[in-house]
């Protein structure tokens, strides 16, 4: 298990691809499970309620292994998908825990605390490495470039948050 936890954080350093990873169905569910409850954790505050944050991560990781399936599928790869998806998930378990206590540091108002302007700043580049790391995962598992990886993962991030405040307004 340690060994597999340091697959992980050296695939979020750039330094592993999801190809090392071992091919194994159980692995992409508990990572699935793990990114779905520390997910919504994450974005819980986002929507002052459990379910709809719940189902908002949920329809995150769905389009994403929809997406990843439909793309292997179309370059008939499909044989990488297991790999691909465990290391989307278990990569993302990897972001959430490392956001949880910047949540924590930024509090319910960054302005009135020098460290809530300080948590603010690691979040924002929190969420730039998160992409990053998608990306990387991205290059190995379609063979681009790692500018094209970059494309894709920006383009998805934008897509994912455009769909979720279009199905679940936030609340006032």
């Amino acid at each position: 298990m340690k060994r597999l936890i340091n697959l992980y954080v050296d695939i979020c350093l750039l330094r592993a691809a999801p190809q090392d990873l071992p091919v194994a169905s159980v692995l992409v569910t508990l990572t699935l499970l793990l990114n779905l409850l520390t997910g919504t954790v994450v974005i819980v505050g986002h929507f002052n309620s459990v379910v709809p944050a719940l189902l908002a991560q949920l329809m995150d990781l769905a389009l994403l292994a929809l997406l990843v399936r439909l793309a292997l599928n179309y370059q008939r790869r499909e044989g990488r998908f297991t790999q691909a998806v465990s290391a989307l998930f278990g990569c993302g378990v990897l972001i959430n825990l490392v956001a949880m206590p910047l949540q924590l540091m930024i509090g319910d108002d960054p302005r009135v605390s020098p460290l809530g302007g300080l948590g603010v700043l690691f979040y924002v580049v929190l969420v730039i490495w998160g992409m990053v790391v998608v990306a990387h995962i991205l290059r190995h598992t379609f063979e681009v470039r790692f500018g094209n990886g970059m494309l894709l993962s920006i383009g998805y991030f934008m897509l994912i948050n455009w769909l979720v405040q279009l199905i679940f307004p936030r609340s006032s």
